[in-house]
């Protein structure tokens, strides 16, 4: 097994890049940060029946197994016709 290990190079020479002090004043509200990710992070608290968009999506995919389970029963109902009239 050959493992070949990558050179790096490390360029101690150049300067460093800051961040300007408007870019780090503006990262410094802790207060909005920690609110942030607090919204970012935590589940919503709304139901899903009481959501819009999630209210719809249950609709959809109700109204979907609704039609999908209709149309079993009726291929189920056309085949049992079927079988009873070829044994009559």
């Amino acid at each position: 097994m050959d493992i070949q290990m990558k050179k790096y190079s490390i360029n101690r020479d150049e300067n460093l890049k800051k961040p300007s002090k408007e870019t780090m004043a503006k990262y410094k509200d802790f207060t909005h940060i920690s609110h942030e990710y607090d919204r970012l992070t935590k589940r919503p608290k709304v139901p899903l029946y009481k959501d819009k968009r999630m209210f719809i999506v249950l609709l959809i995919i109700l109204m979907i197994a609704y039609l999908v389970s209709q149309a079993n029963e009726e291929s189920k109902s056309e085949s049992d016709a079927t079988a009873t009239e070829q044994v009559n």
